[in-house]
């Protein structure tokens, strides 16, 4: 929203704060954990960042990437932004005439690149859980930490903070959807009630009913038996 200066200004805090990041074009997170190589990139459908619409190419760039890494992690800025946006429409999806990808089918197509973990994000609201080729999507976790201009009222304030475990060839182990509610001034607090993985359980078993994690009383996912 606030141009290149923005998005130079975005990575400059988080690599000053020792946080690894991508996003544009050519920015690619790589790390090492227990021996393991770890890549992180992220994919939106705008100018100047890796581009999620063009999946040929995505899959390209995570081939490449698999490579020379063991574990792939991807992120992405996708979907619709206004009216019932909760459910995975499983079709491209558009918002104010803008492009926002068929989410569903770009995550299944990276993971079967060789990506091990996709985390999507955009829709402002949670959605729905899947697994692929024993690997885990996370279709949107929505927003975690909003500054003000968009609403943090019903789904919109919804912030659930995703643990996974991988092993060592990224098959999705178990995880745990923590909830949190954004309170402003505050932020976002810890909900108690459970509410954000309370409708993500919903969401995963509707949408995906034969590929969703089972989802625990307290939040935790494991894969189905």
């Amino acid at each position: 929203d606030f141009g290149e200066e923005g998005r130079t200004s975005s990575m400059e805090a988080l690599a000053g704060s020792g946080i690894r990041h991508s996003g544009r074009m050519g920015d690619v997170a790589s790390w090492s954990v227990d021996g393991k190589r770890v890549a992180m990139i992220a994919f939106a459908p705008f100018k100047g960042a890796h581009d999620m619409l063009d999946i040929p190419a995505a899959v390209g760039l995570v081939t490449d990437l698999a490579d020379d890494h063991d574990i792939i992690i991807v992120s992405f800025h996708g979907g619709g932004e206004s009216g019932d946006v909760l459910h995975v429409p499983f079709e491209t999806e558009t918002f104010r005439g803008e492009n926002r990808g068929d989410v569903a089918k770009f995550s299944r197509a990276v993971i079967d690149a060789g990506a091990d973990l996709v985390v999507g994000h955009g829709p402002h609201v949670p959605r729905g859980l899947e697994i692929h080729n024993e690997r885990l999507i996370a279709y949107s976790l929505g927003n975690f930490a909003t500054y003000y201009g968009i609403r943090v009222t019903g789904d919109n304030g919804l912030a659930p903070l995703l643990v996974a475990k991988v092993d060592g060839e990224g098959r999705f182990i178990e995880g745990q959807v923590h909830s949190f509610r954004q309170r402003r001034p505050r932020g976002p607090v810890a909900d108690s009630s459970n509410e954000a993985a309370t409708l993500m359980k919903s969401l995963s078993e509707t949408d995906f009913p034969d590929t969703s994690p089972v989802f625990e009383e307290n939040g935790r996912i494991v894969p189905r038996p």
